[in-house]
C-alpha cells in the first residue's frame, strides 16, 4: 500500500535540521521577550521602592516621648552587659549631675541612667573596653566619649565632690 515513512525521504534529515533550528530561534525569541518583560517589571518595582526610600529620607525625624521611651527601654535591656564589678554600683539616690561633664546633655544623661550609671566615680573608673561598650549600648557616636574626655572630666569632678 502506501509507504508513509517520512524518514525515507531523501531530504528528511535536512528538514529535521531546519525544524530544529527554527524551534531554537523561536524559543530564543519568546524567552528573550518574556525575560525583557520581567526585567522591565522588576525595574519599575525597584524605581518605585527607591522613590519610597527617598521620600522616607526626606521626611524630618521627630523624637516624641514614645520614641524616647522606646530608645531608653532598648538601652535599659542591655544594662547587664556592663561590668559593674569594675566600675562600681550606684543607685538613683546617689546620682551626680552628669550634665556637668562636657558632652553629656539631658537625653544622654537619661541614657546613662537607663544603664544604671549615675555617678562621676563610675565614669572615672571606665577602661577602654568599658568606654567602647557603653558607647555601643547608649547608641552614642563612636569615639565621642574619648574626644569629649569624659573619664578625665569625671575624675576631676569626683575629686571635687
Amino acid at each position: 500500500m502506501f509507504e508513509l515513512n517520512p524518514l525515507n525521504l531523501p531530504d528528511a534529515a535536512l528538514q529535521h535540521l531546519i525544524m530544529g533550528v527554527v524551534t531554537l530561534i523561536l524559543g530564543f525569541i519568546v524567552g528573550y521577550s518574556s525575560r525583557q518583560r520581567l526585567v522591565r517589571s522588576l525595574e519599575s518595582t525597584l524605581n518605585s521602592t527607591q522613590q519610597d526610600v527617598d521620600d522616607c529620607l526626606r521626611k524630618p525625624v521627630r523624637v516624641t516621648g514614645t520614641d524616647e521611651e522606646s530608645v531608653l527601654n532598648r538601652i535599659r535591656s542591655r544594662a547587664n552587659e556592663i561590668a559593674f564589678t569594675r566600675i562600681g554600683y550606684a543607685t538613683a539616690a546617689e546620682a551626680d549631675d552628669l550634665k556637668a561633664i562636657a558632652g553629656i546633655g539631658p537625653f544622654l544623661e537619661k541614657k546613662l541612667h537607663a544603664v544604671d550609671i549615675y555617678t562621676f566615680r563610675q565614669i572615672a573608673n571606665f577602661t577602654r573596653e568599658d568606654v567602647d561598650q557603653v558607647n555601643d549600648i547608649i547608641e552614642f557616636f563612636p569615639g565621642r566619649i574619648e574626644r569629649d574626655r569624659w573619664v578625665d572630666q569625671a575624675r576631676e569632678l569626683a575629686k571635687k565632690k
